[in-house]
Protein backbone atom coordinates (compact mmCIF):
# COMPACT_ATOMS: atom_id res chain seq x y z
CA UNK A 1 0.00 0.00 0.00
CA UNK A 2 1.28 3.26 -0.33
CA UNK A 3 1.50 5.65 2.47
CA UNK A 4 -0.17 8.85 1.99
CA UNK A 5 1.72 11.01 3.51
CA UNK A 6 0.89 14.35 1.76
CA UNK A 7 -2.54 15.24 3.47
CA UNK A 8 -5.61 16.27 2.13
CA UNK A 9 -3.96 19.72 0.82
CA UNK A 10 -5.72 21.70 -2.03
CA UNK A 11 -3.93 21.08 -5.31
CA UNK A 12 -2.28 23.79 -7.14
CA UNK A 13 -4.34 24.88 -10.38
CA UNK A 14 -2.15 26.95 -11.91
CA UNK A 15 -0.04 25.75 -14.68
CA UNK A 16 2.71 27.74 -13.11
CA UNK A 17 2.89 25.51 -10.36
CA UNK A 18 1.28 22.37 -11.67
CA UNK A 19 2.79 18.81 -11.79
CA UNK A 20 0.72 16.71 -14.72
CA UNK A 21 1.03 12.88 -14.15
CA UNK A 22 0.69 10.59 -17.27
CA UNK A 23 0.08 7.20 -16.81
CA UNK A 24 0.21 4.54 -19.24
CA UNK A 25 -1.87 1.27 -18.98
CA UNK A 26 -1.22 -1.81 -20.69
CA UNK A 27 1.46 -3.24 -18.44
CA UNK A 28 2.09 -0.06 -16.46
CA UNK A 29 -1.10 -0.34 -14.04
CA UNK A 30 -2.21 -3.15 -15.29
CA UNK A 31 -1.04 -6.93 -16.10
CA UNK A 32 -1.78 -6.90 -19.72
CA UNK A 33 0.71 -9.81 -20.06
CA UNK A 34 -1.23 -12.25 -17.73
CA UNK A 35 -4.56 -10.89 -19.10
CA UNK A 36 -3.79 -11.41 -22.58
CA UNK A 37 -2.87 -15.15 -21.53
CA UNK A 38 -5.60 -15.87 -19.62
CA UNK A 39 -7.98 -14.24 -22.36
CA UNK A 40 -6.14 -16.73 -24.86
CA UNK A 41 -7.04 -19.32 -22.72
CA UNK A 42 -11.06 -18.01 -22.36
CA UNK A 43 -10.92 -17.77 -26.25
CA UNK A 44 -9.72 -21.24 -27.10
CA UNK A 45 -12.71 -23.28 -24.20
CA UNK A 46 -15.04 -21.22 -27.07
CA UNK A 47 -13.14 -21.85 -29.98
CA UNK A 48 -10.76 -24.54 -29.79
CA UNK A 49 -7.34 -24.88 -31.34
CA UNK A 50 -7.82 -23.54 -34.48
CA UNK A 51 -10.35 -20.80 -33.85
CA UNK A 52 -8.15 -20.01 -31.15
CA UNK A 53 -5.61 -19.50 -33.87
CA UNK A 54 -7.52 -17.78 -36.57
CA UNK A 55 -8.63 -15.51 -33.80
CA UNK A 56 -5.41 -14.16 -33.06
CA UNK A 57 -3.96 -14.41 -37.01
CA UNK A 58 -6.86 -11.76 -37.54
CA UNK A 59 -5.70 -9.65 -34.08
CA UNK A 60 -2.15 -9.27 -35.77
CA UNK A 61 -3.62 -8.42 -39.14
CA UNK A 62 -5.47 -5.63 -38.00
CA UNK A 63 -2.53 -4.53 -35.38
CA UNK A 64 -0.32 -4.43 -38.78
CA UNK A 65 -2.83 -2.76 -41.30
CA UNK A 66 -4.16 0.05 -38.38
CA UNK A 67 -1.06 0.40 -36.51
CA UNK A 68 -2.94 -0.28 -33.58
CA UNK A 69 -4.53 -3.16 -31.47
CA UNK A 70 -8.33 -2.93 -32.43
CA UNK A 71 -10.63 -5.71 -30.61
CA UNK A 72 -13.71 -4.07 -32.32
CA UNK A 73 -11.85 -4.78 -36.26
CA UNK A 74 -10.39 -8.28 -34.61
CA UNK A 75 -14.32 -9.22 -34.07
CA UNK A 76 -15.53 -7.96 -36.92
CA UNK A 77 -13.58 -9.89 -39.44
CA UNK A 78 -14.07 -13.24 -36.82
CA UNK A 79 -17.54 -12.79 -37.00
CA UNK A 80 -17.75 -12.30 -41.02
CA UNK A 81 -15.41 -15.34 -41.26
CA UNK A 82 -16.85 -17.80 -38.82
CA UNK A 83 -19.80 -20.25 -40.10
CA UNK A 84 -20.99 -20.63 -36.11
CA UNK A 85 -23.19 -17.13 -35.27
CA UNK A 86 -23.02 -18.62 -31.72
CA UNK A 87 -19.47 -19.26 -31.52
CA UNK A 88 -18.23 -15.72 -32.77
CA UNK A 89 -20.84 -14.01 -29.98
CA UNK A 90 -19.11 -16.45 -27.69
CA UNK A 91 -16.35 -15.11 -28.27
CA UNK A 92 -17.46 -11.68 -28.75
CA UNK A 93 -18.51 -11.97 -24.72
CA UNK A 94 -15.21 -13.32 -24.12
CA UNK A 95 -13.63 -9.98 -24.93
CA UNK A 96 -16.29 -7.58 -24.60
CA UNK A 97 -16.73 -9.17 -20.76
CA UNK A 98 -13.20 -9.61 -19.73
CA UNK A 99 -12.71 -8.13 -15.84
CA UNK A 100 -9.91 -6.20 -16.50
CA UNK A 101 -10.33 -4.93 -12.72
CA UNK A 102 -9.00 -8.22 -11.96
CA UNK A 103 -5.77 -7.38 -13.76
CA UNK A 104 -4.73 -3.94 -12.04
CA UNK A 105 -1.21 -4.59 -10.51
CA UNK A 106 -1.69 -4.81 -6.45
CA UNK A 107 -0.56 -0.92 -5.71
CA UNK A 108 -1.95 0.64 -8.98
CA UNK A 109 -5.29 1.98 -7.27
CA UNK A 110 -2.68 3.05 -4.33
CA UNK A 111 -0.50 4.75 -6.50
CA UNK A 112 -2.74 6.98 -8.49
CA UNK A 113 -4.75 8.61 -5.21
CA UNK A 114 -0.67 9.01 -4.20
CA UNK A 115 0.20 11.34 -7.11
CA UNK A 116 -3.29 13.69 -7.34
CA UNK A 117 -2.08 14.36 -4.24
CA UNK A 118 0.62 16.35 -5.45
CA UNK A 119 -0.73 17.45 -9.10
CA UNK A 120 -3.30 16.40 -11.71
CA UNK A 121 -3.27 13.09 -12.99
CA UNK A 122 -4.53 11.41 -16.52
CA UNK A 123 -4.45 8.48 -18.35
CA UNK A 124 -2.68 8.77 -22.05
CA UNK A 125 -2.76 5.36 -23.61
CA UNK A 126 -2.50 3.87 -27.05
CA UNK A 127 -5.42 1.72 -28.37
CA UNK A 128 -8.82 2.54 -30.43
CA UNK A 129 -10.94 4.80 -29.25
CA UNK A 130 -13.72 2.14 -29.06
CA UNK A 131 -12.69 -0.78 -26.41
CA UNK A 132 -9.49 0.88 -24.91
CA UNK A 133 -11.39 3.49 -23.35
CA UNK A 134 -14.36 0.83 -22.08
CA UNK A 135 -11.36 -1.28 -20.97
CA UNK A 136 -9.57 1.25 -18.71
CA UNK A 137 -13.50 2.06 -17.52
CA UNK A 138 -13.92 -1.80 -16.65
CA UNK A 139 -10.54 -1.54 -14.57
CA UNK A 140 -11.80 0.77 -12.53
CA UNK A 141 -9.02 3.88 -13.90
CA UNK A 142 -10.88 6.07 -15.43
CA UNK A 143 -12.63 6.75 -12.32
CA UNK A 144 -9.38 6.83 -10.46
CA UNK A 145 -8.00 10.06 -12.55
CA UNK A 146 -11.42 11.48 -12.70
CA UNK A 147 -11.64 10.71 -16.34
CA UNK A 148 -8.95 12.16 -17.84
CA UNK A 149 -8.47 9.54 -19.93
CA UNK A 150 -6.74 10.23 -23.85
CA UNK A 151 -6.32 7.72 -26.43
CA UNK A 152 -4.11 7.74 -29.42
CA UNK A 153 -2.22 6.08 -32.18
CA UNK A 154 0.77 7.11 -31.16
CA UNK A 155 0.71 8.84 -27.92
CA UNK A 156 4.14 10.04 -28.00
CA UNK A 157 3.22 12.07 -31.57
CA UNK A 158 0.51 14.37 -29.88
CA UNK A 159 2.13 15.14 -26.60
CA UNK A 160 1.62 18.95 -27.34
CA UNK A 161 -1.77 18.19 -27.59
CA UNK A 162 -2.08 16.98 -24.74
CA UNK A 163 -0.30 19.68 -22.71
CA UNK A 164 -2.73 22.23 -24.38
CA UNK A 165 -5.53 19.98 -22.88
CA UNK A 166 -3.24 19.79 -19.38
CA UNK A 167 -1.42 22.97 -18.74
CA UNK A 168 1.10 22.35 -15.71
CA UNK A 169 4.79 23.60 -15.65
CA UNK A 170 6.06 19.94 -15.10
CA UNK A 171 4.80 16.95 -16.73
CA UNK A 172 6.37 12.97 -15.80
CA UNK A 173 5.44 10.15 -17.88
CA UNK A 174 5.39 7.07 -16.85
CA UNK A 175 5.10 4.09 -18.83
CA UNK A 176 7.00 0.48 -19.55
CA UNK A 177 8.14 0.90 -23.12
CA UNK A 178 11.24 2.73 -22.37
CA UNK A 179 11.17 3.45 -26.49
CA UNK A 180 8.09 5.63 -26.15
CA UNK A 181 9.58 7.49 -23.29
CA UNK A 182 12.83 8.49 -25.26
CA UNK A 183 10.14 9.58 -27.87
CA UNK A 184 8.47 11.79 -24.99
CA UNK A 185 11.85 12.91 -24.48
CA UNK A 186 12.75 14.21 -27.58
CA UNK A 187 9.39 16.19 -27.93
CA UNK A 188 9.14 17.86 -24.55
CA UNK A 189 12.30 17.80 -23.63
CA UNK A 190 12.91 19.58 -20.55
CA UNK A 191 9.18 20.00 -19.38
CA UNK A 192 9.10 15.97 -19.27
CA UNK A 193 9.96 13.25 -16.19
CA UNK A 194 10.08 10.10 -17.73
CA UNK A 195 9.82 7.29 -15.55
CA UNK A 196 10.03 3.87 -17.08
CA UNK A 197 8.44 0.56 -14.99
CA UNK A 198 10.39 -2.05 -15.84
CA UNK A 199 7.18 -4.36 -16.22
CA UNK A 200 5.61 -6.76 -19.15
CA UNK A 201 7.64 -8.08 -22.16
CA UNK A 202 8.76 -4.83 -23.47
CA UNK A 203 10.74 -3.83 -20.84
CA UNK A 204 12.99 -7.21 -21.55
CA UNK A 205 13.38 -6.56 -25.08
CA UNK A 206 16.21 -4.44 -25.60
CA UNK A 207 15.15 -3.55 -28.91
CA UNK A 208 12.65 -1.34 -27.08
CA UNK A 209 15.27 0.56 -25.64
CA UNK A 210 16.28 3.81 -26.80
CA UNK A 211 18.11 6.95 -26.10
CA UNK A 212 17.77 9.10 -23.94
CA UNK A 213 18.08 6.61 -20.96
CA UNK A 214 14.89 7.64 -19.00
CA UNK A 215 15.09 9.89 -15.52
CA UNK A 216 13.84 7.54 -13.72
CA UNK A 217 13.56 3.26 -13.28
CA UNK A 218 11.55 1.47 -11.56
CA UNK A 219 11.45 -2.34 -10.98
CA UNK A 220 7.31 -2.16 -10.11
CA UNK A 221 4.53 0.64 -10.02
CA UNK A 222 4.32 0.77 -6.19
CA UNK A 223 7.55 2.17 -6.16
CA UNK A 224 6.03 5.51 -7.21
CA UNK A 225 4.99 5.81 -3.54
CA UNK A 226 8.39 6.29 -2.45
CA UNK A 227 7.80 9.85 -3.90
CA UNK A 228 6.73 13.03 -3.37
CA UNK A 229 5.85 16.22 -4.96
CA UNK A 230 9.46 17.93 -3.74
CA UNK A 231 11.40 14.88 -6.29
CA UNK A 232 9.58 15.39 -8.86
CA UNK A 233 10.36 19.81 -8.89
CA UNK A 234 13.62 18.66 -8.16
CA UNK A 235 14.09 16.92 -10.99
CA UNK A 236 12.33 18.99 -12.94
CA UNK A 237 14.74 20.68 -15.26
CA UNK A 238 12.59 24.06 -15.87
CA UNK A 239 11.42 26.32 -12.67
CA UNK A 240 8.33 25.42 -11.18
CA UNK A 241 6.74 28.12 -8.93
Amino acid sequence: MCANNLGKKELPIDRDTRLVFLFDVDNTLLNNDQSKKDMSAALHDVLGDEGEKHFWELYEQVRKEMDVVSYPETLKRFDDSCEDAVVAEKAARVINEWPYGEYLYPESLAVVRHVSRMGEVAIISDGDTDYQPRKIANAGLAEAVGHDVLIFTHKQESLHHVTEILPGCHYIMVDDKESVLADADRVLGDRLTTVWVKQGHYATDPKYYKKPDPDVVLEHIGELCRFDRDDFLSRARVGCA
